[in-house]
């Protein structure tokens, strides 16, 4: 009986924004009819998103009309008890297949209280009273056209610690796109920051894996792998979006940490982006030492959706002491 008043208070959600939603827990062949009538983008092909939406996890996939006509087909999962789009931390400036123009009805209508990321996108966030939880964070990257050693050399202490790196690892050599150096990135990644499986779930690893090599065999996805002789030493999995190299997911080897291995190969990575032809090359957020590395080139934000009937359900939830079993 719960479970039908929570998907009555979504479906009311949905209907606040002139929209309406069927939800289904696995992909179903009618959702293929559904993709071919929205738009697609390079790093989002449909392809990706039903291989993401189809693994074991537990995930939504949520259809939005409008008029009886799809506007969106959203997917979602719960990673660490939160909601969040599948893209989430995987592929920037994209959530899900969605018609332009709608994203900002299509979020609340959905009536889950969900987590996203605002990276990369070309236009700043909608300004809504659902937005809630906003943070603001700097982006740091260069113009490949730029002067990246002009930059370094602000701080002689950090260009003193470049220099020493690419002594130490003079003979190193770097391979693009090597086999399995995608897998040795991520995977090590997710070891190092225990990324660890959820009960019943697949791995976020797997995620991320998937996605990088199908991008990769489309040219939007490259694996930096450092080596000395047949030894990984570093790596970097760079995801490209809009001709811009973004900086995604790196692993060093301890045992290569007094040669400086990660020093030298983000260094690597700048030239390597300018040699390949891409705009720019960003290194992200957060971290403070990314400063050294490149100056702010504009901001990300992170959000939660939480519109009005999210935040009656919460209410209800906590004075009738019921748990929300089919969020």
């Amino acid at each position: 009986m719960f479970g039908l008043s929570w998907r009555f208070l979504r479906e009311s959600a949905a209907i606040a924004q002139g929209l309406r939603i069927k939800i289904y827990d696995d992909w179903r062949p009618e959702l293929d009819e559904v993709l071919e009538n929205l738009p697609e983008q390079d790093i989002l092909p449909h392809e990706l998103f039903r291989l993401l939406m189809k693994l074991p996890d537990r995930k939504q996939i949520i259809r939005v009309t409008e008029r009886g006509k799809p506007v969106a087909l959203a997917g979602v999962k719960s990673r660490g008890g939160l909601w969040e789009p599948v893209t989430h931390e995987i592929i920037p400036g994209v959530f899900f297949p969605v018609k332009e123009g709608y994203l900002s009805r299509v979020l609340p209508a959905l009536g889950l209280h969900l987590h996203v990321d605002w990276w990369k996108w070309p236009d700043p966030p909608p300004t809504a009273r659902w937005m809630q939880q906003v943070e603001s964070f700097t982006d740091y990257g260069m113009r490949c056209s730029d002067d990246f050693e002009a930059h370094w050399r602000k701080s002689a202490k950090f260009f003193r610690t470049v220099r020493t790196a690419r002594d130490r690892c003079r003979g190193f050599e770097l391979k693009v796109n090597s086999a399995n150096s995608t897998e040795w990135i991520i995977k090590n990644w997710g070891q190092k920051w225990h990324v660890a499986q959820a009960e019943g779930q697949r791995s976020f690893v797997t995620e991320q894996l998937i996605a990088a090599e199908y991008l990769q065999k489309r040219g939007l996805n490259y694996s930096l792998l450092l080596f000395d002789g047949d030894e990984p030493v570093a790596g970097s999995n760079m995801i490209i979006h809009r001709n811009e190299a973004l900086g995604h997911i790196n692993y060093r080897n301890p045992k290569y940490d007094w040669h400086g291995a990660m020093t030298r190969l983000n260094e690597m990575s700048f030239w390597w982006a300018r040699d390949m032809g891409f705009d720019a090359m960003s290194v992200g957020g957060i971290q403070d030492y990314k400063r050294r590395w490149a100056p702010e080139c504009g901001q990300y934000m992170k959000f939660a959706v939480c519109p009005d009937i999210v935040l009656l359900g919460d209410r209800v939830s906590r004075l009738t002491g019921t748990a929300r079993r089919d969020w």
